[in-house]
Order: C-alpha cells, then structure tokens, then sequence
C-alpha cells in the first residue's frame, strides 16, 4: 500500500515577486549595456557609463539575522513509530513534508541583491579630437561675437521701427502736365447750318402769258379774225353772184328750188367759216404754244442759273466748313500731343516715386534683415554620435516558474493521494469478501 503524500507547502509569492523585481532590473541593465556601444570615430568619441547601485549592509544583515533566528531545526522532524503500520516498533523516520511545510513558512533567505538600491544610470560621455575641439571653440568665439553684434543690431532696428514711416518724396503728380481741355469748335470758325436761296435769286413760280398770242375766245382778235376777215369779201361777192344766177334761173326767193339752193349756199358758207375757225384756232394755238415753250425757256434759263449760284454757294459752304474742320483736327491733334507729353510726364513722376518708395522700404527693412542675418549665421556644427538606446529584454520568468512548479507538486502529490485512495478501497473490499467466504478460502494467498 502507497503511502500518503503530503500537500506541498504554499510558495513564497512575495519572495518570488521580489525575485522577479531583481531580475527585471538586471535584465533591463543588460539591455542597455548592450544597446549603447562605446563608439569611436575620427571627430572624437562616445562612452556610455552606469552608475553603481548602493548596498544596504545594515538592512541586509538585519534581515539575514531574523532569518537566522527562525531556522528551522531537523531534529525536529525525525521521528519514532509506534504500533503497527509501515513505521513498525521503534522505527525512527524524517517527516520531509513537515519540514518542507516549516521551511515554505519561514521563507527565502534575503540576498544581496534586494538591498541594492539606485544605480543604472547611465551617463554618456562624448569627447572630441583635439582638431575638433579646436574648430568647435573657434565656432563658438563666432557665435559670441555675433551675438554681441546681433544687441547693436537690435538698437537700431528699435530706433528705425520706433519711428513712423515717412516717404522722402510723396508729391505725387496726378495731372498731366497742366494741358488743358479738348479745343472747342468756335476756336476754329462755326460751320454754315445752310446757304440762303434768296442770296442768288429765287426760282420762277409764275409765268407771264400776257404777251402771249390770246385763247380763241373772240372773233377778231386772234387769227381766227383775220382769216374770217380775209373770208367774208369773198363771202360777199359769191352772195351778189349766187343770188343773181338764181334770178337768172328764174327763181325767187320763197320758192322751193330758191331755198333749197340758197340753203345749200349756206351750208357751203358755214363749211368755210368752220374751216377758217378751226385754221385759226389752230394757229393761234400752235402761236400761243411757242410762247409758252419761250417762257417756260426763259424761266428754266433762270432757274438753272438760280440752282448754278446756289450749288455753288453750298460748295463755298462745304469747303469752308472743310477748312473749318480741318483747323479743329489740327487742334485736336496738337491738344493730343500736349496730353500724351503730360500723361507721358506723369507716368514718368510716378515711375520715380514708386523707385523712390521702394528706396524707402529698402532702407527701412535693412536694420531688420542685418538681424535676421546675424541670428541665422554661422551656426555650430557638432559632430553626430548615436543617441542613447533605451531597449528591453524579456526578464526570466521567476514568478511565473514558481507559480507552474508549485501547481506541479499540488498535482503530483493529488494524483498520488488519489492512487493511495483507490488502493484502500480495494482491500477493504477484499476484507468484507473474506468475512463471507468459507473458511479456507483464502488459504495459501497470504503467507
């Protein structure tokens, strides 16, 4: 039968958290050891130091004596057996998980370690060449001396900008030279608004027909008359014949054959007076037509001659106001001239005096730039080393391990009891089989 395997005793978790502390600070020093090499190089060279951890040696001492006083004594822990079991009579044997249990209680001893405090600061040391460190003061002299001529620099930027701005030139021309306006018409002479008619004769709107041949309107008066008056003799006379060849017919008057002949006589005689009214009238109008056609000449004559003076009235209009133009296009020309050399003159004054401002400007933002320049110049130079390296490394897991070895024991020594269980259980199994069996039964098994 397995004998009974004790619970093992609780870890120390305080002593191991202290242990872990230790190793975390070790690691960490290790890790910037080897993350900040010395470095060398032809400008000079870089060295990282660490400082050194204080020692407690009155505390540590304190501790390892009350850790002395508790040490627990193994005599303790032999022991003697009584009666039956595995022990037997008089048997003497150590209780190891008792004195396991006693030395889980009291704890670790104290090391050096946990009373060390501080320490692990590094320091870095960077140390040029001599030709370095030459260059480097030499550097600094000029910074100095440009910082000392940077303060007079400031003076007088303080004095330019205590003062308000005053251009040196601001009568700025905004005429053009003193020209004057556009040249008005009356200057040069007033175009004619028109040519009077009435100055050279007016156009005929009557025309006299009182010395024309007149209308054949009255007998006598025309040529109508005097052909009828040339007519009327003959008329006469043909009467005295035509009348006494009718007597000599033996016809009188009142007769039939008489009237009608002597009416034929007068159809005759009214034949020649229609012809001589109508030959006359015929004369007189072709007379009358060609007295017309002389005034209507004479008055076109006159109208022409009319139009003649008045055409040539509107070209001596034409031609004056032409000259009349032309001496304002002349003004107006020599107006234009005089402008353009007085904007000409103008621009001119404006062109200097915006040369002169920015003269001005110039002037005044000088004392400004000459600060600028001597704050930006000749800036030291340091030779570049590599900076400190803060890196980490994974501690030892000494919590975590004691944690994982004291869940191991629990478990062995649980499995183990378990076994132990399971083995009771049988025998007592067999004991109770035995009380029942017959006698014999069992005989040869056990000796």
């Amino acid at each position: 039968m397995g004998k009974s395997v004790s619970t093992p005793p609780v870890p120390d978790y305080v002593g191991a958290a202290k242990q872990q502390g230790i190793d975390n600070l070790t690691a960490a020093r290790q890790s910037n050891v080897m993350s900040n090499p010395n470095m060398y190089t032809p400008f000079g060279n870089q060295t990282v130091t660490y400082s050194n951890p204080t020692f407690d040696q009155a505390s540590y001492d304190a501790a390892l004596a009350k850790y002395n006083a508790g040490n627990v004594d193994r005599n303790q822990y032999y022991q003697t057996g009584g009666g039956s079991g595995d022990a037997g009579t008089g048997y003497t044997y150590f209780d190891q998980a008792g004195y396991d249990a006693a030395q889980a209680k009291r704890g670790a001893a104290p090391t050096r370690e946990g009373f060390m405090t501080g320490g692990g600061q590094p320091t870095v040391t960077q140390t040029l060449t001599p030709q370095a460190q030459q260059t480097l003061e030499s550097q600094q002299r000029v910074q100095t001396a440009l910082a000392n001529l940077g303060e007079v620099g400031i003076a007088n930027a303080y004095d330019t900008l205590s003062k308000p701005f005053v251009p040196t030139s601001t009568d700025i021309k905004k005429d053009f030279g003193g020209y004057g306006a556009v040249p008005l018409a009356d200057q040069y002479g007033l175009a004619q608004a028109k040519t009077a008619a009435d100055t050279y004769g007016l156009a005929q709107r009557e025309i006299d027909t009182s010395g024309l041949t007149q209308m054949p309107t009255n007998s006598g008066i025309n040529a109508q008359q005097a052909i009828l008056a040339r007519l009327d003799p003959t008329i006469q006379a043909g009467d005295v014949s035509f009348k006494q060849a009718l007597a000599n017919q033996g016809l009188a008057p009142g007769t039939a054959a008489y009237d009608a002949a002597y009416r034929n006589r007068q159809m005759g005689i009214n034949d020649l007076y229609s012809q001589a009214a109508l030959q006359g009238i015929n004369i007189d109008m072709a007379a009358r037509q060609q007295g017309l056609n002389e005034q209507l000449s004479k008055a076109g004559l006159y109208n022409t001659a009319v139009g003649q003076n008045f055409g040539q009235g509107v070209t001596a209009d034409q031609l004056r106001n032409a000259a009349i133009g032309q001496n304002f296009g002349q003004g107006m020309t020599s107006q234009g001239t005089q402008f353009s050399q007085g904007l000409n003159k103008a621009q001119f004054q404006n062109t200097a005096q915006q040369q002169q401002l920015a003269q001005d400007f110039a002037l005044r933002s000088q004392p400004i730039n000459e600060i600028i320049g001597l704050m930006g110049g000749s800036q030291i130079q340091l030779p570049q080393f590599q900076g400190y390296q803060g890196t980490s490394v994974a501690p030892a897991p000494t919590f975590a391990g004691t944690q994982a070895q004291y869940q191991g024991q629990l478990g062995a020594a649980n499995a183990q009891n378990a076994a132990n269980a399971q083995g009771m259980q049988g025998l007592f199994g067999l004991g109770a089989a035995g009380l029942m069996a017959p006698a014999g039964t069992f005989k040869g098994l056990f000796g």
